[in-house]
């Protein structure tokens, strides 16, 4: 039977979706202590509150009062479709507001509800789906990438009080559905389980800092008692988010590896996170090559290349990107007579070097400094990564590019100097296969911006996946 034939067929998807919202804390009471003599210390403790409400801002639930309302989704009488006649149906709009006194930290399930006798569940591989988040873009997905019954998760973030999140759901049937799925049910209900959030790091509570704070760190360096490895070793190392102390007590924490959820998205563009500073700024680094590009001599020759692509592609986002302070490492070696036994043919070695040691079996041990004690410092919206940046990420001398950075590009330039070579200047790039390496600046290799987010940045949707990158807001 083909397409045609087939969506003659009516699917019985009676999707009643049920809304129902369950929600874990408490509302705390009010304590008076007094003390002695005649003043009083009053302590209140925060509220926990939180409402959903329908399209019209009706109450469906609110913590603590038993007002339970259904509203319905009804997908009777259905037939095949694609997306874009899906994304085309009205949907289900709901809000999630917080009326309460403090943060609360909240995940949004779908699941399954008990079907009445007789009927047969719909699979969830013949199901589509899309949210949106305080508008933000449609995004179909099968229902499958989501994860199973009981663990359908939706959205999940930090809600700060006297906010509300709106948001639309879309349910239809996949236009591949094959006559498999024909007389079955879909029936769900919404679920909303939330909690106080009680801020247990260094970032500002439902910022995106915190959120990725909050995910936990794998573990830690610092110069004192641990060097950076030449390069990630997955039978050694987990993926994920590190903190990071340098030589001056500068601290970040720095994805390393292949970690699976620091996907950002920002108009369309897939963007990777880099490291979130001490003050809760986020480095982020594009996932693809904006273009190939000589350093030459002067570094102004690629500043006015990023910069023009800023203009040109991320203007509209000026008002969360904040000018940031980049390193550059030109200056003389501490150690410049003793590095140049392996690297005799420089006339001059930079700063770099300062912070790798090489020894007789020409393997290198890596120091990276955030705090740009020695270099120069350059504002910018946008620059490149440093060499620092990329060790702090897994990379490393003549070990390929074992991280997530530039997964996708053959060649690209950091924006770290490594010396002169017969009166030309040599800078850090990476190689797919080689890893971190000089090469000359008159050679043409790609270019991946860093940007940098603002501190109060904070999460609209996502959860980080490359399927469910983080949309900011």
């Amino acid at each position: 039977m083909d397409k045609k034939d087939k969506r003659k067929k009516i699917l019985r998807a009676s999707g009643l979706i049920g809304l129902f919202l369950l929600v874990f804390g408490l509302s705390y009471a009010l304590f008076t202590v007094t003390l002695n003599g005649t003043k009083k210390v009053k302590v209140k403790t925060g509220k926990l509150e939180l409402q959903l409400l329908d399209e019209n801002d009706n109450p469906i639930y609110i913590t603590g009062q038993n007002n339970t309302t259904s509203y319905e989704i009804n997908l009777d009488n259905q037939v095949p479709v694609d997306d874009e006649t899906g994304l085309g149906t009205q949907g289900f709009e709901f809000k999630l507001k917080n009326n309460g006194t403090i943060s609360a930290s909240y995940t949004i399930y779908l699941d399954d509800v008990a079907l009445e006798s007789g009927e047969t569940r719909l699979p969830d591989s013949a199901v589509r789906y899309s949210l949106t988040k305080n508008g933000s873009e449609d995004n179909p997905q099968d229902l499958t990438t989501i994860g199973t019954n009981q663990n359908r998760k939706l959205d999940e973030g930090i809600i700060k009080k006297d906010v509300t999140n709106t948001y639309t759901l879309k349910i239809w049937i996949d236009e591949e559905a094959t006559n498999a799925a024909m007389d079955k049910v879909f029936n769900a209900t919404l679920r909303v389980e939330g909690t106080q959030y009680v801020q247990t790091g260094p970032f500002e509570d439902g910022t995106m800092a915190a959120t990725l704070y909050a995910k936990g760190t794998v573990g830690e360096y610092n110069t004192t008692d641990k060097k950076v490895p030449n390069g990630f070793d997955s039978n050694s190392e987990e993926s994920g988010l590190y903190k990071y102390t340098d030589e001056m007590g500068t601290t970040t924490y720095a994805y390393r590896g292949k970690p699976a959820d620091n996907y950002v998205s920002i108009d369309n563009q897939r963007w990777r996170v880099l490291r979130i500073q001490k003050n809760g700024n986020i480095k982020i680094v594009k996932e693809d090559s904006i273009g190939g590009s000589e350093y030459n001599t002067e570094p102004n020759d690629w500043y006015s290349f990023i910069s023009q692509w800023y203009q040109n592609n991320l203007i509209n986002f000026d008002n969360i990107i904040v000018e940031n302070e980049y390193c550059e490492d030109y200056y003389e070696n501490k150690n410049s007579a003793g590095y140049m036994n392996y690297f005799s043919d420089y006339n001059s070695l930079y700063g770099i070097f300062n912070r790798t040691i090489k020894n007789i079996d020409e393997k290198y041990e890596w120091y990276p400094s955030l705090s740009c004690s020695d270099g120069t410092i350059v504002n910018l919206k946008a620059g490149t990564i440093t060499a620092d940046e990329y060790i702090l990420a897994g990379g490393g001398y003549n070990v390929g590019n074992n991280t997530y950075i530039g997964e996708s590009v053959y060649s690209f330039w950091t924006m770290s100097p490594a010396g002169e070579k017969n009166s030309s200047e040599i800078f850090y790039y990476i190689h797919a296969y080689s890893g971190l390496g000089p090469f000359p600046t008159s050679i043409t290799q790609g270019l991946i911006p860093v940007i940098t987010l603002k501190a109060n940045t904070t999460i609209a949707s996502g959860d980080g996946t490359s399927e469910h990158p983080y949309v900011i807001s």
